[in-house]
């Protein structure tokens, strides 16, 4: 899963400015916080029905477990760009 893939999956959630999800979805940081916020927006998406994206939020949850903790990443809006060059 690479940084796009992310911001696309996130682009509909990304909550209010701040929140975890915002800040992996503009930055790339990954707190003691996100892994909870994905949960919780994973519960709200059950509860919509809304299957297709609890899997693709799954993607997402399993990819931050992976990555653990770290700041906010440099150009993370722009790293698909870089490596398409």
């Amino acid at each position: 899963m690479n940084e796009q893939q992310i911001r696309d999956i996130l682009r509909p959630h990304f909550g209010h400015f701040g929140s975890p999800i915002h800040r992996l979805y503009t930055t790339g940081e990954i707190t003691e916080h996100t892994i909870p916020a994905l949960v919780s927006l994973v519960a709200k998406l059950a509860l919509a029905d809304r299957d297709l994206e609890i899997g693709k939020i799954g993607d997402v949850i399993d990819y931050v477990t992976q990555v653990g903790c770290r700041p906010p990443v440099t150009r993370w809006t722009t790293a698909v760009a870089r490596r398409q060059k």
